[in-house]
């Protein structure tokens, strides 16, 4: 993956285009096949295979429901949620058959590149977090229209899903329409705080919210970037230790005639 940058992470759209015309006013949504192996179908197995020993997973309609709906495994171990501690099995169940949205909250730190774009949107942002949200198949549930409070980044990765984007901000209603589409793997969408949106599963999906606060007092009279050395997040270190590259030849095997040959012939292929 190329270096990452918001100018990457954006383009076509150039930096100016989008604060001046994007940022905090209306959603964009940018098309390309970009980024879509931020979080993949592989990475999910290889999280939820290690159940319960993982950070964290919230349910959407669980079996048994919260005021929001949300079975959550980090409240539970805390003992902040008095709900019951599904085995791997249940877990697994309420997946494939009872067709029910994951929620990975805190996923940043399952993968550099995850690490990286979060630095790098900290240059322009407050402090923010990826959230995973992943569905089996077309049944399954989300979230109603709603509006977040923070600057949302949505990275499509796999599967597609229907969204519906409303005219409103809190504190008003969600009633006038204004956009629906269709996200696919490698689809960026940029939704402002506090503008309601809806979200449809019509397949089997993964989608990366990554959301942050807006800096305070932040403007574009007084834009203020962050250098990297000043970000406090902890950075992603790279614990292999170093290995020389051995250099194999690539070779090219020919037939021989003779039925007695006992090694192989062959040449550097060019």
């Amino acid at each position: 993956m190329d270096k990452i940058t918001l100018e990457n992470i954006l383009e076509p759209i150039s930096l100016q285009n989008f604060f001046q015309n994007y940022w905090g006013k209306k959603h964009l949504v940018i098309r390309r096949n970009k980024y879509k192996n931020l979080f993949t179908w592989e990475d999910l197995d290889n999280y939820l295979n290690r159940y319960p020993n993982i950070k964290s997973l919230q349910i959407i309609e669980g079996t048994d429901k919260t005021k929001d709906g949300r079975w959550c495994l980090d409240k539970i171990l805390k003992g902040k949620l008095k709900l019951p501690l599904y085995s791997k099995d249940t877990i697994y169940d309420l997946w494939k058959n009872k067709n029910k949205t994951f929620v990975i909250p805190f996923a940043e730190y399952e993968k550099q590149d995850l690490v990286d774009v979060c630095f790098e949107f900290e240059r322009f942002f407050g402090r923010g977090q990826v959230n995973v949200y992943a569905s089996p198949n077309a049944n399954s549930k989300s979230f109603p229209a709603h509006a977040d409070a923070t600057e949302n980044f949505l990275f499509h990765t796999e599967g597609k899903t229907k969204w519906t984007i409303y005219k409103e901000f809190t504190p008003d209603k969600p009633e006038t329409i204004i956009d629906e589409f269709v996200l696919e793997p490698g689809d960026l969408l940029y939704i402002p705080s506090y503008m309601y949106h809806k979200v449809d599963t019509i397949g089997p999906r993964i989608l990366l919210s990554i959301h942050f606060a807006n800096k305070p007092d932040q403007t574009l009279d007084n834009f203020k970037i962050t250098p990297y050395s000043q970000n406090k997040r902890s950075k992603w270190y790279n614990w292999a230790p170093y290995k020389k590259i051995k250099v194999v030849r690539k070779v090219q095997h020919v037939k021989s005639n003779k039925s007695n040959w006992s090694k192989p012939y062959f040449k550097e292929s060019k």
